[in-house]
């Protein structure tokens, strides 16, 4: 899955195995350095995992 600021308004992220699905409403306000977002320093902070899988895009 793409990093919190990778995540775009009104994409669709969806689980494989169950068919949830999680919409993106509001962007992150974070930019893309190191500096400034928090998932690229602690681990898993940015993941969405469903039945064991990380969810993906698919639309």
């Amino acid at each position: 899955m793409p990093k919190c600021h990778d995540l775009k308004k009104d994409e669709i992220y969806g689980c494989g195995h169950c068919k949830l699905e999680l919409q993106v409403l509001r962007e992150c306000e974070c930019s893309d350095s190191t500096q400034d977002c928090a998932c690229y320093n602690e681990p898993n902070s940015c993941s969405f995992i469903c039945c064991g899988n990380e969810m993906k895009k698919i639309s």
